[in-house]
C-alpha cells in the first residue's frame, strides 16, 4: 500500500497521504454564466389588468340591456270552465286573445255611450217658418266684388242646379219690350251693355234704357222684377244693403229701378251663358233677353243647358235682337233661343230707332242711390 501511493506521487507530483483532510475552500463557486433574475409579476399591473377587464363586462351589459320604456306586456287570459262529470271534474281552460278583449271593450264603451246620449225625439223644436222666410228672402251666393258691384260670369253664377226662388202668388200681367209681350207675375230683364251698343252715337243703349223703364212702369206691387246688364260680367240690380232677388214692382222700388237703368254705361266685350243662368236662377215666369251681339254665339250645348234649366223653373225666354243689317242672320242664335223655350223672337234695326233721350224721375227723397257700373 505505501509502495502504490509512493508510486502516484511520483506520477502526479503530490505527495499526498492518504489519512491527510482535504484542504477548505471557503471562496464561493465559480460562476458558469450570466446570473438570471427572477421576473415575478407586480400586484399593481394584475390589479390593472383585472379592473379593466371588469369595465368591460359591465359595458357590454350595459349595451345589451333594453333601452327606454317597454311597453305594457300582454299577457293572456285564462278562463277555466269546470264540466260537472257524475265522477270526477273536467277542467276546460279557455284562452281569450288579447286584441278580441281590447276590441270587445271598445265596442262595450261605445255601446254605453250610444245609450247614454239622449233620445233624437228630445231635440229642440226647429222653427219651419223661420228657415223657410230666411230661404226665400236669402239667394244662393255669388261670386264677385261686392253687393253693388259686378259678378264675375265663370259658367253658372248660382251654381248648378235649378231655381231656388219661390214662386209669387201675386196677379197675373202682361209686360211688353220691342213688341213682345210676356204673361206671368215675375219678370226678369236680361240686356247686353257691352261696348258694341254705344254704336250709332249711343242709340241701341239709349233705346233699350227707353224700352226697358216703360216695361216697368207697367209693373204693379202685385208683381216681382229684376234686372240684369251683362258684358264680360253681370250687374245685377240691387238694392242698398238687400241682396239680390226679386223685388216687388212697388213705386219706390220702380223709381230706384229707373235710376239704376240711366246709370248704366256699355263696355267691354260679351258673354250670354252666365247671365241668363242667373237670371234662370230665379225661377222667373218670363225673361226678356236683349243683344245686339250674334256673335259669339251660344252653342248648342250652351242653348240646352238653359233649355233644361228653364223647363225645370216654368221659364219663357223672349229674344230681342239689335242689328243694323236689315234683317237677321240665317244663323241667329237667338232664334233658336226663343223656339227652344217658348218664347218670341224679335228683330230690331237700329237705324230705325228715334232717338230720344231717356227722361230721368225725380229721385224720391232719402231713396237709395243705384250702384255705379
Amino acid at each position: 500500500m505505501a509502495s502504490l501511493t509512493a508510486e502516484l506521487s511520483r506520477i502526479t507530483g503530490y505527495s499526498t497521504s492518504l489519512n491527510a483532510t482535504p484542504p477548505r475552500n471557503d471562496s464561493p463557486p465559480t460562476k458558469l454564466g450570466p446570473e438570471i433574475q427572477p421576473h415575478p409579476t407586480p400586484p399593481l399591473l394584475l390589479s390593472f389588468v383585472l379592473h379593466l377587464v371588469l369595465l368591460f363586462l359591465i359595458a357590454w351589459v350595459a349595451s345589451s340591456a333594453p333601452k327606454g320604456s317597454q311597453g305594457e306586456i300582454d299577457r293572456q287570459i285564462g278562463i277555466a270552465v269546470v264540466h260537472r262529470l257524475p265522477d270526477r271534474d273536467q277542467y276546460e281552460e279557455v284562452t281569450a286573445d288579447p286584441k278580441e278583449t281590447v276590441q270587445d271593450t271598445a265596442a262595450d264603451s261605445s255601446s254605453a255611450a250610444a245609450a247614454a246620449a239622449p233620445p233624437a225625439d228630445l231635440s229642440p223644436p226647429i222653427d219651419l217658418q223661420g228657415i223657410l222666410s230666411a230661404m226665400q228672402s236669402t239667394p244662393a251666393p255669388v261670386s264677385g266684388s261686392g253687393i253693388a258691384g259686378d259678378v264675375k260670369l265663370a259658367g253658372d253664377a248660382f251654381g248648378d242646379g235649378a231655381g231656388t226662388a219661390a214662386p209669387s202668388s201675386g196677379q197675373q200681367a202682361t209686360a211688353k219690350l220691342f213688341g213682345v209681350s210676356g204673361s206671368g207675375t215675375r219678370f226678369v230683364y236680361v240686356f247686353d251693355r257691352s261696348d258694341s251698343m254705344n254704336g250709332f252715337g249711343g242709340l241701341p243703349l239709349r233705346s233699350a234704357k227707353r224700352e226697358l223703364i216703360r216695361s216697368l212702369q207697367s209693373l204693379s206691387p202685385q208683381q216681382q222684377f229684376q234686372i240684369i246688364f251683362y258684358n264680360e260680367n253681370v250687374k245685377p240690380f240691387q238694392m242698398s244693403g238687400m241682396p239680390m232677388t226679386m223685388v216687388a214692382g212697388e213705386p219706390n222700388n220702380l223709381k230706384r229701378a229707373q235710376r239704376y237703368v240711366e246709370a248704366i254705361q256699355a263696355f267691354g266685350g260679351t258673354k250670354h251663358k252666365g247671365a241668363l243662368l242667373m237670371a234662370l236662377r230665379l225661377s222667373p215666369d218670363v225673361i226678356f233677353f236683349l243683344t245686339d251681339a250674334h256673335i259669339p254665339r251660344l252653342s248648342q250645348l250652351e242653348l240646352k243647358l238653359v233649355q233644361d234649366r228653364a223647363e225645370q223653373s216654368g221659364t219663357t225666354i223672349h229674344a230681342i235682337e239689335f242689328g243694323s243689317r236689315g234683317g237677321p242672320a240665317a244663323d241667329s242664335f237667338l232664334k233658336d233661343l226663343a223656339a227652344m223655350n217658348n218664347g218670341q223672337y224679335q228683330y230690331v234695326d237700329v237705324r230705325q230707332l228715334r232717338s230720344e233721350p231717356v227722361q230721368p224721375n225725380a229721385a224720391e227723397p232719402g231713396a237709395d242711390e243705384a250702384p255705379a257700373p
